[in-house]
């Protein structure tokens, strides 16, 4: 129910359900719930969680994390802040100024209708423009790191903002300060992105070609790519919808092995797996070629393993594209661990290697965090 805050001059919404707000439409009530349009709301929500003791949680775009049933025991302030401000324009780039509340997808089809290179690969992903800093978002070859500037932040403790660099943001793969190092300490208020003019396309990735080479076209639009991706990603990533059930886009992290850690997967895949996964494991190698590192998609393990289509309760490992756990009607976030977990067993168990999840879960204990994502 709605509760008026005076001390802070916001309506907070107290046993809210947040099942609605997230893209796996999984998830119990948050203790209170806020809608913040501004720093300054930002920050007095932050104040409130403070003085009251409990946790803050920013819950953007409510994909690439995992709610549990039991709900979250903290605040949660849901970013309403949107809008794209061209910043800078010359004959050779643009830079865009993004709130942190706007829709990813809308932010990537603004800069192809305007010409801009740079993210058209990162199509059809679904949350917010400061969430996709969090995960340092990627696919196709282009990762949101490739772009970014700057980014604007809140510190909570101090409620100063601050302008980070894109070095100071520490991208890695599916990694940022955000969700490490500086995790609950700072809140994206605004992105800033840097976009070409006259950019390269980047058509690399198998189905990408095969995309163009069914229709014949040899020299491909900033249009006609992001329409290949939106009709890939469709194909293996249902992009979350209630009438195709839930989803929290990949769960689980693809895979860089060392040299030794390569040896062992081949070694269990000749023990375990007919020829042909042998094959399929080398041409893979060949093709994902990476200095200092093996990469290995997670997909093709779940896929040898037999896992495609298993189901516990309402949650199913997808058909198309196996790192994607589906929420079939009524799953619970119990059906989806359980699941997880499953799949983690069995992958580690005929292929030797260890698979780690990528969304975040909300409101599990440390003690059911720990038995989840270990082994």
């Amino acid at each position: 129910m709605p509760s008026s805050f005076d001390s802070i001059g916001l309506v907070m919404q107290e046993a809210e359900p947040l099942k609605p707000y997230t893209t796996f439409k999984i998830g119990g009530p948050a203790r209170y719930f806020a809608r913040a349009a501004s720093m300054e709301e930002f920050r007095e929500v932050s104040n409130f969680a403070s003085k009251i003791g409990l946790p803050l949680f920013i819950l953007g775009g409510g994909s690439n994390i995992l709610v549990n049933d039991r709900g979250y025991e903290g605040v949660v302030v849901h970013p309403s802040i949107r809008g794209i401000k061209v910043a800078h324009e010359d004959d050779e780039f643009v830079t865009l100024d993004v709130s942190a509340g706007e829709a990813w997808d809308d932010l990537v089809r603004f800069a192809v209708e305007h010409g801009w290179w740079g993210i058209e690969n990162l199509s059809h992903i679904p949350g917010q423009a400061g969430a996709a800093l969090v995960q340092n978002i990627g696919a196709y070859g282009q990762q949101v790191s490739d772009v970014v500037k700057s980014a604007e932040v809140l510190e909570i403790a101090s409620g100063s903002p601050r302008v980070l660099s894109a070095a100071e943001c520490g991208f890695g793969y599916r990694r940022s300060i955000f969700n490490t190092t500086a995790r609950g300490h700072l809140i994206i208020m605004r992105v800033t992105l840097c976009l070409s003019k006259h950019g390269r396309s980047q058509l690399d990735y198998p189905d990408v070609q095969a995309y163009f080479q069914r229709r014949g076209i040899q020299q491909s639009s900033l249009t006609e790519i992001r329409q290949a991706i939106i009709s890939i990603r469709d194909s293996k990533f249902p992009f979350p919808r209630e009438e195709r059930g839930g989803n929290a886009g990949s769960f689980f992290k693809n895979l860089a092995l060392s040299e030794s850690e390569y040896a062992t997967l081949r070694d269990m895949l000749g023990r375990n797996f007919a020829p042909e996964a042998m094959e399929r494991l080398e041409e893979i190698r060949n093709r994902l070629q990476a200095v200092g590192q093996i990469k290995i998609p997670t997909a093709f393990l779940i896929s040898i393993c037999g896992l495609k289509g298993y189901r516990i309760g309402g949650a199913q490992v997808n058909e198309t594209q196996p790192l994607v756990l589906l929420n079939q009607g009524g799953a619970t976030s119990h059906d989806v661990v359980a699941l997880a977990m499953h799949i983690k067993k069995t992958v580690r168990e005929q292929t030797g290697v260890r698979i780690t999840l990528e969304p975040e879960l909300v409101g599990f204990t440390p003690l059911e965090l720990a038995e989840i994502k270990g082994d």
